[in-house]
């Protein structure tokens, strides 16, 4: 086995920064891959498939993202592919100004009540939605939603893809990582244990290792929460119509989640917590900037929108 491992280990040393720059690349690009290859594995993942049949896109939904990009002014030459989605908020991926374009999903529920009938069956989290009881009334009601919160869903989605904010993301962790690796070895160097036991540099490896990891998290989470703030403001931006739309989408967000939490008894309050936030999967992250802090910030812009001269 020493055999191996010493070679392992010397080829490790002759060649540490093609490594460090191979793996940083790699890192890079597996992340960017969703992406890149948005078209098709985003409808594959997404697609809204009533009676065994991919939805198309109804001209409603056309209609409303067409209105999106016209009040956004996207260049003509970006290239976008929207297509109907099961799911509860838009979703999308892909790079508008590269040839393959961009992918935005929009759900099915902005058609209205076609698919929160009370003879259209729903499964959340493996059960079924009884739109008869109380809690089923409230998550019906949270998924209407007005002409304004539905054009912040998705604008907010385009301005996600326009400032290429999905390339941001993909950097905490190679730029972790090469961190990681020069701040070892200069460390290693400077205590002399090169010259040590291996023991010791293992060890020392592992902390380093450890240390890496968290500077990750808090970078990418810090990120993470800070651009989500920064999506909100950004599309709310746009018109007094599209931050009281941003108000109500969180709202009914939030009412979402609560009915949820009913309907799902012990399943739905580990994932739900009695304001309507998201529970952490994590302890010691925080991965998304919680929904009432951005209702809360979209409703004093709000304000101050209704109130100009009291700001």
């Amino acid at each position: 086995m020493a055999g191996p491992l010493w070679r392992a280990a010397a080829f490790i040393q002759r060649h540490r920064t093609g490594l460090l720059v191979g793996s940083c690349a790699g890192l890079f690009g597996v992340q960017m891959s969703f992406h890149l290859f948005s078209d098709p594995i985003v409808q594959w993942l997404y697609q809204y498939w009533p009676q065994g049949q991919p939805a198309p896109l109804y001209p409603q939904l056309q209609s409303l993202f067409q209105e999106v990009l016209e009040d956004m002014a996207v260049p003509s030459g970006h290239c976008y592919k929207p297509f109907t989605t099961f799911t509860f908020q838009p979703v999308s991926a892909g790079f508008p100004g590269f040839p393959a374009g961009a992918v935005v999903g929009i759900p099915a529920i902005f058609l209205g009540g076609s698919v929160t009938t009370t003879d259209h069956t729903v499964i959340v989290h493996g059960q079924r939605v009884n739109w008869q009881s109380p809690a089923g009334t409230r998550l019906r009601d949270a998924l209407t939603l007005s002409h304004n919160a539905q054009k912040f869903a998705l604008a907010k989605e385009v301005v996600y893809l326009e400032s290429n904010v999905a390339a941001l993301q993909s950097l905490p962790a190679p730029a972790c990582l090469a961190g990681t690796w020069v701040l070892s070895v200069g460390i290693k160097h400077a205590l002399g244990l090169y010259g040590g036991p291996v023991g010791f540099r293992a060890a020392f490896n592992l902390v380093a290792l450890v240390a890496g990891f968290v500077a990750y998290a808090f970078s990418q989470d810090s990120l993470t929460v800070a651009l989500e703030g920064w999506l909100d403001r950004r599309t709310a931006s746009l018109s007094a119509a599209y931050v009281q739309g941003g108000v109500e989408f969180y709202e009914k967000i939030l009412s979402g989640n609560l009915a949820l939490r009913s309907l799902l008894g012990r399943q739905g309050e580990k994932l739900y917590t009695p304001s309507g936030n998201v529970v952490p999967r994590h302890w010691f992250r925080i991965k998304h900037l919680p929904y009432t802090t951005r209702r809360d910030s979209l409703l004093q812009m709000w304000k101050v929108t209704l109130n100009p001269g009291r700001s």
